[in-house]
């Protein structure tokens, strides 16, 4: 136990030290981002005082929480798998596969059966879509904020396959990277406009039958949100097989990197501030008064453009030590974002049901007692003290035991 709790804060050598922060970022923004939202249909006023300060729209913008984690999940992931190919010429899958069930599954699980308590309903009925990970796919499944794991494993029982056998087939690897892109981008445009036909600004409201039509119909869809994961994984590709490139480049063109990390950085903070109306009506928006294929396109191809940047923005961080980059790295790279890191599965896992649970019997006990701010204020603080409670029992009773079953694991193939 005493093990466990201080690897909770001893932070490996060989850890990518901005990632740890961006994680811990990724987890925070989406727990906060719930925090507002799951509130808004009660507390609307203090709700929409999120899109009417501009140092607050990102707080509505916490999807995007999900999009750092596809980057950072398909960068790190595919770094292994390209350093085994790269040193073996193949890949050892059952290896890949038994490593991937051993850290995701356990506390998966687990979450599940205490859903059981905390979630209201009969939507358990549909477990078997999430222990097979196509939950994403099946409407009302159980919980439902879990489709991005349904997207990221998916993801990663075709990767390898794309590693071993479909890219050693071509010489320029831009190619087939390019036309992965370019068919989630297709069909993203295909889904918003001819099958759905949606009009950007969403005009939904959260939890009504547009919004859930827009949500399991297209939001969580594998083949529309993918571009991140491959992203990440493209990152990855550089940087194994051209490593001596990009210290070139980030050396030899400080002041072009620099252009383009600031850039990324500014194109980062925008998509991070620019509402789409997904979750909550907009009573006024950026795009209002512009030909509707405008906030389209912005719809269709903005999340590989805020993919992209936060690429850029890791190989910065790793790689160009300037004036510019050095605050954003040591802010990303601090003790304090590491444990926070450690837990983040748990607690994407865990934050949700609590607050659905949660959130009605407070509100009740405060109604009359509390101003409607100070209800969502006492919401939010005492849930996010109680995800990060649970979610580091569940590291250090579930995730860490089974983290050192699967690095016991020998597999006679492998020398």
């Amino acid at each position: 136990m005493t093990s466990y709790f201080s690897r909770l804060f001893s932070r490996p050598s060989q850890n990518y030290k901005p990632i740890d922060g961006i994680r811990a970022i990724a987890v925070l923004w989406v727990i906060i981002f719930h925090a507002w939202l799951f509130q808004y249909n009660d507390f609307t006023s203090v709700g929409d005082r999120i899109f009417e300060n501009p140092f607050l729209i990102w707080i509505s913008k916490g999807d995007l929480g999900v999009d750092l984690f596809f980057v950072i999940s398909g960068f790190l992931i595919g770094s292994i798998l390209f350093k085994e190919f790269k040193k073996r010429n193949r890949l050892n899958f059952k290896k890949f596969y038994v490593r991937r069930v051993l850290r995701l599954l356990p506390v998966y699980v687990f979450a599940m059966i205490i859903g059981l308590y905390f979630i209201e309903g009969d939507s358990w009925k549909s477990a078997w879509s999430n222990l097979l990970y196509i939950n994403n796919y099946v409407r009302g499944s159980y919980m439902g904020w879990t489709w991005s794991l349904a997207i990221e494993e998916q993801f990663y029982i075709v990767i390898p396959f794309l590693i071993a056998f479909v890219l050693p087939l071509f010489k320029k690897k831009v190619i087939p990277f390019a036309v992965l892109t370019f068919i989630t981008i297709v069909l993203t445009y295909h889904y918003s406009v001819n099958i759905h036909d949606f009009q950007v600004p969403f005009k939904s409201s959260f939890l009504d039958e547009d919004w859930m039509n827009w949500f399991w119909d297209y939001y969580m869809l594998t083949h529309l949100r993918y571009g991140g994961l491959l992203c990440g994984v493209i990152g990855a590709y550089i940087n194994i097989y051209y490593p001596e490139k990009l210290k070139a480049f980030f050396a030899n063109k400080q002041s072009l990197a620099n252009v383009i990390f600031c850039f990324s950085f500014l194109v980062f903070i925008i998509i991070s501030s620019v509402s789409l109306g997904q979750w909550t009506p907009l009573k006024s928006s950026i795009f209002d008064g512009v030909s509707n294929n405008v906030p389209r396109l912005y719809e269709i191809i903005h999340r590989e453009l805020f993919s992209y940047a936060v690429m850029f923005i890791i190989f910065s961080c790793l790689y160009l030590d300037t004036k510019i980059v050095r605050p954003i790295n040591r802010f990303l790279s601090m003790k304090f974002f590491y444990p926070i890191s450690q837990i983040s599965y748990s607690a994407y896992l865990f934050h949700e049901m609590f607050m659905f649970w949660f959130f009605p019997k407070f509100n009740e006990f405060a109604l009359g007692k509390l101003s409607d701010v100070q209800i969502v204020l006492s919401n939010s603080f005492i849930s996010i003290v109680a995800i990060i409670f649970a979610s580091t029992l569940m590291y250090l009773f579930i995730e860490q035991p089974f983290q050192d079953i699967k690095q016991k694991i020998k597999f006679s193939d492998i020398k």
